[in-house]
C-alpha cells in the first residue's frame, strides 16, 4: 500500500512540469512568429522614427491569435499575406498614397532600380530572412491554450503598440496625409492667378518639383531661398512666392495644380475640360508635358492627354535628344538638361505655349552619385552633410535643377513666359529628424512673372 500511495502522490506532479514547459514554449514561439518576425524588417526605420506602426502591431496580434491553432499549410500563407500587407501599407504611409495606388504600379517595379539604395537593399534582405525564419519557427507550433498565456500575449502586443506610438507620435501628421472630405481647396496656380496671366500672348510654364517641401528649420529656409531667389532674375521677371496646402503623393500634387481640386489621377477616365491644359488648349495654347521617367508609370501616358496635353515628352525621348542619364532608384534623364530641351521646343513652336514639367531626380531615396551631383554634398555645409545626408542630397538636386532652369529662362532668347515653380509634397524621409525639418502641411511656390508686358507671337 505504501508503494501505491507513493505512485498516487507522485503522478500528479510528474507530467505537470513538461506541460508547463510546452505552454511556455508555444507562447514564446507565437511571440517570435507573429509579433517579432513580422515587424523585424521595419525595425531600423522604426528606431529612426519612421511612419507610425502601432496599428500594425495590433493587426499582427489579431492575425496571430486567429492563426495559431490552424494547420501549418494555412499558417504559412497567412504569414505571407500579413507581410505583404505590412510592406504595402508601410510604403503607402511613407509616401502619402492609397494602398490601391501602390498595387496599380506593382507590375512596373522593373522600371525602378531599388538596388541602388542601401535602404531598399537592407529592407529586402530583412524581408527574405524574416520569411525564412518564419517557415522554420512555425513548424514548431505556437498553439498556446491557457488564459494566462493569452493575457501575456495581449499585454505584449499592446506594449509594443504603445511603444511605437511613443516613438512616432511627433510625426503622425506627416504620414497618410490624404485630403479629408470638405477640405478647403487651394493651390499655387490658384494663389498666383496663373490662369489670369494666360492672355494668349505670353507663354505659361508650370514646374512641379518632386519632393520640394517647405523647410521649417531657419538655416534650411535660408538655403532654400538662396536656391530660387537669384538677383539676376529681377531684370526680366517679377519674383513672388508663397506656400500652399498639399495632400497625398506626387500625382495628387499634379492633380492639385493642373485640375484645381483635391483628387488623383485614377479619377480621370474621360477628357476633363476643367483642367488647366484643356482650358489653355481651348484658348489656342499648344500644350506639352515633360517628365524624365517612363510614360506608363502611374499611367501618365493615359491620363495626361485626358487633362488636355497635346504633346508628351518622356525620359526615352529626352535621352535620344542628348539629355544625360541620371542613375537613381528612379533612373531617367537628368533634370538639369530638361530646361534646354524646353527652350529648344519653344523656339521651334508657333503661337502661345503651355509647358508643364514634372521633375524626377529628387525622388527619395536619393543615392550618393557623381552623375546626380550628390557626391559633393558637403558644399552645402559639413554639418548638413554629416547630420542630414539625405536632406543634403535633396538640396543638391534642387540647387542643380534651379540653376539649370534659371540659367535658361533668363537668357535673352528665351521667349516671354510666366513661370510657376511649386512642390508636390513634403520630402518623405524615413529618418524622423530629417522629416521634422519640413512643414507637414504646406509646400512652397515661386512665380516668375515676365516683366516685358505683352510678348510677341512666336515664330
Amino acid at each position: 500500500m505504501s508503494n501505491a500511495l507513493a505512485i498516487d502522490i507522485a503522478q500528479p506532479f510528474e507530467p505537470a512540469a513538461p506541460a508547463k514547459r510546452s505552454e511556455i514554449a508555444a507562447l514564446l514561439n507565437w511571440l517570435a512568429c507573429w509579433i517579432m518576425l513580422p515587424n523585424l524588417p521595419f525595425l531600423p526605420i522604426t528606431l529612426m522614427g519612421g511612419p507610425p506602426r502601432f496599428q500594425d502591431f495590433l493587426l499582427c496580434g489579431c492575425v496571430g491569435l486567429i492563426a495559431r491553432r490552424l494547420p501549418l499549410w494555412t499558417q504559412l500563407p497567412a504569414f505571407v499575406a500579413l507581410m505583404t500587407y505590412l510592406v504595402i501599407s508601410f510604403i503607402a504611409r511613407m509616401f502619402n498614397m492609397h494602398i490601391k495606388m501602390i498595387m496599380s504600379v506593382a507590375g512596373l517595379v522593373l522600371d525602378m532600380n531599388p538596388a541602388t539604395s542601401i535602404e531598399y537593399v537592407v529592407g529586402a534582405v530583412l524581408l527574405v530572412l524574416t520569411c525564412g525564419v518564419a517557415i522554420w519557427r512555425l513548424r514548431h507550433g505556437c498553439d498556446f491554450r491557457q488564459p494566462g498565456s493569452l493575457l501575456i500575449a495581449t499585454a505584449v502586443v499592446f506594449t509594443f503598440s504603445a511603444g511605437d506610438y511613443a516613438i512616432s507620435k511627433d510625426t503622425i501628421g506627416a504620414y497618410s496625409r490624404l485630403a479629408p472630405a470638405g477640405a478647403p481647396f487651394t493651390s499655387a496656380t490658384k494663389q498666383s492667378g496663373l490662369l489670369a496671366l494666360a492672355d494668349g500672348k505670353i507663354n505659361i510654364m508650370v514646374v512641379v518639383v518632386e519632393a520640394m517641401g517647405q523647410p521649417n528649420n531657419v538655416e534650411l529656409k535660408a538655403r532654400f531661398d538662396k536656391i530660387w531667389q537669384h538677383p539676376e532674375l529681377s531684370g526680366k521677371y517679377e519674383v513672388s512666392h508663397g506656400d500652399t496646402d498639399f495632400y497625398g503623393s506626387t500625382t495628387s500634387g499634379e492633380f492639385r495644380e493642373l485640375c484645381q481640386r483635391w483628387g488623383n489621377y485614377d479619377e480621370i477616365t474621360a477628357p476633363d475640360p476643367r483642367c488647366l491644359p484643356a482650358i489653355l488648349a481651348k484658348r489656342g495654347y499648344r500644350t506639352t508635358s515633360y517628365h524624365a521617367f517612363q510614360p506608363d508609370f502611374f499611367e501618365r501616358d493615359r491620363w495626361y492627354p485626358l487633362l488636355g496635353f497635346q504633346h508628351m515628352v518622356f525620359g526615352e525621348d529626352m535621352l535620344e535628344r542628348g539629355a544625360s542619364f541620371c542613375p537613381n532608384v528612379f533612373p531617367g534623364a537628368c533634370d538639369r538638361d530638361v530646361p534646354g530641351l524646353i527652350r529648344s521646343d519653344l523656339a521651334k513652336s508657333e503661337g502661345p505655349q503651355f509647358v508643364y514639367w514634372l521633375t524626377l531626380n529628387s525622388h527619395l531615396p536619393i543615392i550618393e552619385n557623381k552623375e546626380l551631383g550628390t557626391r559633393d554634398c558637403h558644399r552645402l555645409g559639413q554639418t548638413m552633410d554629416t547630420d542630414y545626408p539625405m536632406v543634403c542630397r535633396l538640396f543638391s538636386i534642387w540647387s542643380d535643377t534651379a540653376d539649370a532652369l534659371i540659367k535658361v529662362v533668363n537668357r535673352p532668347d528665351f521667349p516671354p513666359t510666366h513661370i510657376l515653380i511649386v512642390g508636390d509634397h513634403m520630402p518623405p524621409f524615413t529618418h524622423q529628424a530629417s522629416r521634422l525639418q519640413f512643414d507637414f502641411e504646406h509646400v512652397p511656390w515661386v512665380l516668375l512673372k515676365y516683366k516685358g508686358g505683352q510678348g510677341p507671337e512666336q515664330d
